[in-house]
C-alpha cells in the first residue's frame, strides 16, 4: 500500500522581504519563567539590510523580531522565550538558516548577506548540530545539481546511454552516502530535536531522504526517542500521530485487492514500443511472467537481472515474459530496456502510477509480478530472485 509521505512545514522554503524597522511584537503578559535569548550577528555586505527571526511552528512561521544591520554589518536580536523551539533566521531575500534555540542562549552568528550556505555560529548546541547537518546536506545537493547539469549536456551525445548509466550510479552513490550520514546523525544525536530536520530533509521536490514507504522504521525510531523526551512539543506530537496512522494504514487490509492465486488473470491491451497493441490473452498457451516495473526504479532494475537468468534458462520452453512499465517518459523506458538487454515483450501507457493496467491489478509497489499458467490462471504472485528460478525449474522439470 502506498502511504502518503509525512510532510511538515520544516521541509518547506518560504521567501520573505525583510522590513526596515524592528517588528512590533504582540502584546502579552510577562512570563516570569522566561529568559532572554540573544543573537549577536555579523553579515558581510549586510549594512543597512534587515535580518528577520521567526519561530518555526509545526504549521506556520511566527514573527519574532527584525533587526537592521549597522554600517559594519553587525546586528543584535533579543527576545523572551520560555521554551526550546526551532527558528528561522532570514539573512537575505530568499532562503533561511534553521536554528534550534534554548531559552537564555547567547549566540554569536557570522555570515554573508543573501547567502545561507556558508555561515558559522557558537553558543547554541542545537543550532550547531543543525549547522553541521546543513553543510553536509548542501554538499550532497551540490553534487546532485552537478549530475543534473551534466545529464542535460550529455543528452545530445551519441554515447548518452553510457553517460546516463554513469550518472545514475553517481546519483545512487551520493544519495546513499547522505542517507547513511543522516542515519548516523540521527542515532548519534537522539537526545536532540535536531534529528527532526534530518528526518525531513529533501534532495529536491518529491525526493525525501527518508520515505515513509521505504523507511518507516527510521520514522518510528525518531518517533520513539523524541516522544519520550519531548512529549508535548507540537511537531513531535504531530509526528507521533502520523506514524500511528501510517502503521494502521499499512496493516489495514486492502479494500479492493488485486487478483489472487487461482484466479484468471484479468486480460488487458496495451502499447508495445513500436506502437502495436498487445493483449495478455495473445500469450495464452504459455507460462507468462507478468512483471510490473519502471526504468527509474532501482529495485526493478536489480530484479531484471533475475528475469534475464530466467529467460536465458527457459526461453526455449513455453515461457514468456511480459513487462508492463510504469514509466512516464518513453526515453527512460526504452533506454532501460536496451541497457538491461530485456529481449521479451514490453508494453506501457507511459502514465506512471495512473496506468490502467496497474490499477486493474492493484499494483502498489514495483517490482511486482504474477506467474500465469497456460490456461490464464494465476499460479504465483511476487516471485523474486531465487524463488522465481526455483518455481520455474519445478514447473518445467515436470514437462
Amino acid at each position: 500500500m502506498k502511504i502518503g509521505r509525512i510532510t511538515m512545514l520544516i521541509s518547506c522554503t518560504l521567501w520573505v522581504t525583510a522590513g526596515c524597522n524592528r517588528a512590533k511584537q504582540p502584546e502579552q503578559a510577562s512570563i516570569p519563567a522566561s529568559q532572554v535569548t540573544e543573537i549577536e550577528g555579523f553579515l558581510l555586505d549586510g549594512a543597512g539590510y534587515g535580518v528577520v527571526l521567526e519561530e518555526m511552528a509545526a504549521r506556520e512561521f511566527i514573527p519574532v523580531d527584525t533587526a537592521i544591520c549597522d554600517e559594519s554589518g553587525e546586528f543584535n536580536i533579543r527576545f523572551e522565550s520560555d521554551k526550546l523551539a526551532f527558528y528561522v533566521l532570514r539573512t537575505g531575500p530568499a532562503g533561511y538558516i534553521t536554528l534550534l534555540l534554548e531559552p537564555g542562549e547567547k549566540v554569536r552568528f557570522s555570515g554573508s548577506f543573501g547567502q545561507t550556505e556558508h555561515y558559522s555560529l557558537k553558543g547554541s548546541p542545537g543550532s550547531e548540530l543543525l549547522m553541521e547537518l546543513a553543510q553536509e546536506h548542501k554538499k550532497a545537493l551540490n553534487e546532485l545539481g552537478d549530475i543534473a547539469r551534466k545529464n542535460v549536456v550529455y543528452q545530445s551525445s551519441p554515447d548518452y546511454v553510457l553517460y546516463k548509466r554513469e550518472l545514475d550510479l553517481r546519483f545512487d552513490s551520493v544519495t546513499d552516502a547522505f542517507q547513511h550520514y543522516s542515519l548516523e546523525f540521527i542515532h548519534n544525536n537522539k537526545e536532540s530535536l535536531a534529528i527532526l530536520i534530518a528526518l525531513y530533509n529533501l534532495y529536491g521536490k518529491g525526493l525525501p531522504v527518508f520515505d515513509t514507504d521505504d523507511d518507516l522504521d527510521v520514522y518510528q525510531y525518531v518517533d520513539s526517542v523524541l516522544t519520550i523526551r519531548f512529549k508535548g512539543f507540537e511537531a513531535v506530537d504531530l509526528l507521533h500521530a502520523q506514524i500511528l496512522e501510517a502503521v494502521a494504514a499499512r496493516n489495514r487490509p486492502a479494500q479492493n485487492p488485486g487478483p489472487g492465486m487461482g484466479e484468471i488473470a484479468p486480460d488487458f491491451v496495451s502499447s508495445t514500443p513500436d506502437g502495436r497493441q498487445l493483449a495478455l490473452s495473445e500469450l495464452r498457451g504459455n507460462y507468462v511472467l507478468l512483471s510490473f516495473w519502471a526504468g527509474w526504479s532501482k529495485l526493478s532494475r536489480e530484479e531484471n537481472m533475475t528475469l534475464l537468468k530466467a529467460w536465458e534458462k527457459f526461453n526455449h520452453m513455453p515461457f514468456r515474459i511480459l513487462q508492463v512499465s510504469l514509466d512516464g517518459e518513453r526515453e527512460v523506458w526504452l533506454n532501460a530496456v536496451e541497457q538491461d538487454k530485456l529481449n521479451w515483450d514490453h508494453v506501457s501507457e507511459l502514465r506512471r502510477w495512473e496506468s490502467v493496467v496497474a490499477n486493474l491489478y492493484q499494483v502498489d509497489k514495483i517490482p511486482s509480478d504474477y506467474l500465469i499458467d497456460p490456461t490464464g490462471r494465476i499460479v504465483g504472485v511476487n516471485l523474486y530472485g531465487k524463488e522465481l528460478i526455483e518455481r520455474l525449474e519445478k514447473i518445467f522439470s515436470m514437462k
